[in-house]
């Protein structure tokens, strides 16, 4: 299989995703595996991932990819429908916070979760 090179996959990147969502980098790494604190690129090389979105748990963590195996096998809905799963996860998410914070919304994104932040900001001010 022939693999792409960089300036290759940086080329139909900016075909596919646009202008407007850029890398990082100047030379943008081609990552291909990540397990636990380690991600690697497609040469071999193995980074310590400080930044990609799983500094909590890591990546391919056993525990996380049975979790999502597990719902995904069962059911993959958002929160507009009833589902005990959700609010079990609420019941302990909202037991760890201070006992004046009861409630939970739930987002996909951090500006999701940044609108309804807002939006919750609005009607109390």
């Amino acid at each position: 299989m022939n693999r792409q090179t960089n300036r290759d996959i940086v080329i139909r990147r900016a075909r596919l995703m646009g202008p407007n969502v850029p890398t990082f980098y100047e030379d943008p790494v081609h990552l291909v595996k990540g397990e636990g604190v380690w991600v690697w690129d497609a040469d071999g090389r193995r980074y310590l991932d400080c930044y990609n979105n799983v500094p909590h748990v890591g990546h391919c963590h056993p525990r996380v990819v049975e979790a999502i195996c597990k719902q995904a096998a069962t059911l993959n809905t958002h929160t507009r429908y009833l589902h005990e799963t959700l609010l079990d996860y609420i019941e302990v998410l909202t037991a760890t916070f201070d006992a004046s914070l009861s409630n939970a919304i739930l987002t996909c994104t951090g500006s999701e979760a940044n609108d309804i932040a807002l939006r919750i900001g609005q009607s109390v001010t």
